[in-house]
């Protein structure tokens, strides 16, 4: 029996239901509409921007290099001349300026040559090595501490802007390879050994405040405490953020010591027991109760990331001397590079007046006490 039959209305009724679904559902669709727009509008508000100042950068970029060589030439002006049985042809100024220069140029030592040329016919050096003479300059071993105090002197500028920072830990790789013995499959390979650079970094501008290269396979907490107590004898840091990597009581109390709060996020199967340290129980109870401002902090352990991009980048992400004192006094001058490039960002930006010996001094003074 068809439907006509036993309802004549049935099409006109089923026109005008069809009719006010429609209408119904048309606001529907505009509301929706709407309130995406608006929640669109309110994340475009909401959400924190970082402009770049392009003329400060621009001013900052086409000067570097030359500002760089300033800079370095006036920190090394205060070093003093190591007493030594053997007479080498050039004095550590010179030996620091030509590793500061191939590691600046990127190129290898061949092409470098050219660089250090240029170097000696403004008169900045006596004489234009062998390429070779480059490469075991970075093997003197007396240079590694000189090159980590030049790292830390060339940071203290900018410790009137720097009151947080980060600690953290990145590898670099090398050319050397080594064996590898796989126990399920019983097999012999060879894999690409690594450097790590464990720093503390200023939150605000990136600038390397202190810093200590080791073995690849090293854990990165045992260097935390060394990092800080550097760090403390000549910023005054309120915050320093670590990963989960760093996280201890023994940590925890160091950062505290140094006059900092600690922020370092807890593990999962971390418990409130101090165990002898009551800070470890005041921060699990803050990082449990107040987990966002908490994240708040921490998460400026970003900035060593953008830091580490930075190195890369501009100086290559691997090594290209063979022992571990030349790889080590390359990554030393790799952060030099770094801190100086900062500075001279740092002078546009912030109108920053550098006086590099004044920070030699405080530095002395600092490491007698």
């Amino acid at each position: 029996m068809k439907k006509e039959q036993l309802d004549p209305n049935f099409e006109a009724l089923r026109k005008n239901a069809l009719h006010n679904a429609k209408v119904d559902k048309e606001p529907l669709e505009q509301k929706e509409l709407i309130d995406y727009a608006k929640i669109k509008e309110v994340e475009q508000k909401v959400r924190k921007t970082y402009p770049q100042q392009w003329t400060a950068y621009n001013l900052a970029k086409t000067r570097e290099k030359l500002m760089a060589e300033e800079l370095l030439l006036e920190l090394l002006d205060n070093l003093e001349e190591p007493k030594s049985i053997f007479k080498s042809p050039f004095t550590i100024n010179e030996k620091i300026f030509i590793m500061f220069t191939y590691v600046y140029s990127g190129f290898s030592s061949r092409r470098a040559i050219a660089e250090v040329e240029i170097a000696k016919r403004r008169g900045l050096i006596s004489k234009t090595p062998h390429f070779n003479s480059v490469l075991n300059m970075f093997k003197d071993g007396r240079l590694m501490r000189t090159l980590l105090q030049l790292v830390e002197i060339s940071a203290l500028p900018l410790k009137q802007f720097e009151d947080t920072a980060s600690i953290d830990a990145t590898g670099f790789s090398v050319s050397n390879f080594n064996r590898w013995f796989n126990v399920r499959t019983q097999e012999d390979s060879k894999k690409r050994e690594w450097m790590k650079l464990n720093v503390i970094i200023g939150n605000k501008t990136n600038v390397i405040i202190s810093v200590v290269v080791s073995e690849g396979t090293s854990g990165d907490s045992l260097y935390l405490a060394p990092l800080v107590q550097n760090a403390s004898r000549n910023f005054e840091l309120k915050e320093i953020s670590a990963d989960k990597a760093y996280l201890s009581r023994n940590n925890l109390t160091t950062i505290a010591s140094a006059g900092a709060i600690p922020f370092i996020p807890f593990k999962s199967n971390s418990r409130r027991n101090p165990r002898g340290c009551r800070l470890w129980a005041v921060m699990y109870d803050f990082f449990c109760d107040h987990k966002e401002e908490f994240l708040k902090s921490y998460h400026r352990r970003s900035n060593s990331e953008s830091a580490f991009g930075m190195i890369k980048k501009n100086y290559r992400n691997h090594i290209r001397t063979k022992n571990f004192t030349s790889q080590t006094n390359e990554l030393l001058v790799k952060c030099l590079c770094h801190n100086l490039s900062v500075l001279v960002q740092e002078s546009f930006e912030l109108g920053l007046d550098i006086d590099l010996r004044e920070c030699f001094k405080s530095y002395v003074a600092q490491a007698e006490v």
